[in-house]
């Protein structure tokens, strides 16, 4: 496997060559489906964040559910242009999640980083930055990919952000999932958090 891009230049590159396509396949709509039930049902699809939100997928599958606003932001312009939304409901941003900052008074119920932590160093210290950007009873949805060898590196950030949300005088932790598809033999870490 192809190590990913580090840059916009390179991420653009990626998603021009359409090295990303393959999430929209069958095999990978698991996560959303769960993503979408969990924002269904505690009533946070009026202001959605997505980081790292590449050709907008997570917006086409949350658009029939009734997603109110949708707002994503990626580090790649490339994957925004090949985005389809609309404008009426959706916004789309360039932007990085270290330096990401909403527009002046912009708040959201809910924010979801779906496969774009492995890119932090600290994924602990990237969520806690978003806490000021949720409406009160706001949620945030975790999703991570989990390699089979524990000791992967990307098993530790998981380790390290799941050890971090395990605090309950800061977050309660409404819905955790060890996701497995058998049909593509790929494991994710989902879970579902609300600041305390």
């Amino acid at each position: 496997m192809s190590k990913n891009a580090t840059t916009a230049e390179g991420w653009d590159e990626e998603y021009e060559a359409g090295r990303w396509a393959f999430l929209r396949s069958l095999p990978e709509s698991g996560r959303y489906g769960i993503i979408g039930m969990w924002l269904n049902l505690t009533q946070a699809m009026d202001e959605v964040l997505d980081i790292g939100c590449g050709e907008g997928l997570l917006y086409e599958r949350l658009q029939p559910m009734g997603v109110k606003k949708y707002v994503g932001m990626d580090l790649s312009p490339a994957s925004l242009q090949i985005a389809n939304v609309d404008p009426a409901s959706a916004s789309l941003r360039a932007g990085d999640m270290h330096t990401f900052e909403p527009q002046p008074g912009e708040t959201f119920s809910a924010i979801v980083f779906n496969e774009v932590l492995h890119f932090a160093e600290d994924p602990a210290s990237v969520v806690a930055r978003y806490r000021p950007f949720l409406k009160q009873n706001g949620v945030i949805a975790l999703s991570m990919y989990a390699p089979k060898r524990p000791e992967s590196g990307a098993n530790k950030l998981i380790n390290a952000l799941w050890a971090a949300t395990d605090d309950e005088s800061q977050w309660e932790v409404l819905d955790d999932y060890r996701l497995v598809s058998d049909k593509k033999g790929v494991t994710w870490r989902m879970r579902l958090v609300k600041p305390v």
